[in-house]
């Protein structure tokens, strides 16, 4: 005896939609994936500006102390 295989009309359906399901949400991840990417990047940009204006504010103020302790210091030729 053969046995035949068959798909029901119900089956192929449910099998459609669960591919087109599939696929949407795929490019919904693909599109979140994409933002996020282009945020992080922009963020570590963003962290290198911002270490780079600590490092030459740092840099600034330090000068700026020592020319503070400088005119503060009692004057040695009277």
């Amino acid at each position: 005896m053969r046995k035949q295989f068959v798909l029901n009309l119900d089956a192929a359906v449910v099998i459609a939609v669960l591919f087109a399901v599939t696929l949407g949400f795929n490019a919904l991840q693909y599109s979140f994936n994409v933002e996020l990417t282009s945020e992080n990047q922009r963020l570590q940009w963003q962290g290198l500006e911002d270490k780079l204006n600590l490092d030459s504010l740092s840099g600034a103020l330090e000068s700026h102390r020592a020319e503070l302790k400088a005119c503060q210091a009692p004057d040695e030729h009277g």
